[in-house]
């Protein structure tokens, strides 16, 4: 078990040893060793892949959300490679402090992995219990790029302040959908100098 350890260890760091990187692998070695020590010892998984919703016990990851785009794509509030806009909901009583504040409307838009491509395993963003999950829950809204055929999974979301359906390349309807429970979901990357690149994530 400790040479497993070792030899997983030292192959990372035989890849890249700045200060940072040496410590976001050993953060993760970490976790994965916490949460789901056997199977990252006796299958031949990352330590990424090992930490999934079901090896949290708690935290967001277990929560049922899927993460912000902007977690796991360097801080870019658009939706990342290998997926498409698929729908969005609206958060009619945003009363945070992050991107559209002014607004006190959010429009949540859901990034789907398009059908044809991969986007890893279902996972906890950055994997880390304390932060949403990506590419676990297979649901379509359906207003967005309905040429694109099937449910996928939502492999992360994007925050808008204006009405998708009003979006050039979003290609959505207006057809409304509310849930206010997610009023109260936010991330340090979606600040109000963050501001949605219009026709970035389109299919």
């Amino acid at each position: 078990m400790t040479e497993r350890i070792l030899d997983a260890t030292g192959s990372l760091l035989e890849r890249r040893t700045s200060r940072r990187s040496l410590l976001a692998r050993s953060a993760m070695i970490g976790s994965a060793m916490v949460v789901a020590p056997l199977r990252f010892l006796v299958r031949p998984i990352s330590a990424w892949a090992a930490i999934a919703p079901g090896s949290c016990g708690s935290g967001l990851c277990d929560d049922g959300y899927t993460a912000f785009c902007c977690e796991i794509n360097r801080g870019k509030n658009v939706c990342p490679a290998n997926t498409y806009v698929a729908g969005w909901w609206m958060c009619t009583a945003y009363r945070g402090g992050g991107l559209c504040a002014d607004e006190g409307i959010r429009y949540y838009v859901d990034c789907n992995r398009l059908p044809d491509r991969s986007f890893g395993p279902c996972r906890c963003a950055n994997g880390n219990c304390g932060e949403r999950r990506v590419n676990c829950n297979v649901f379509r809204y359906g207003q967005c790029n309905t040429q694109v055929p099937g449910v996928t999974e939502v492999s992360c979301r994007v925050v808008v302040c204006e009405h998708p359906a009003s979006i050039d390349g979003f290609n959505c309807s207006d057809s409304v959908a509310v849930d206010n429970n997610t009023c109260s979901h936010d991330w340090n990357c979606l600040t109000p100098l963050v501001k949605q690149l219009p026709g970035a994530g389109g299919a």
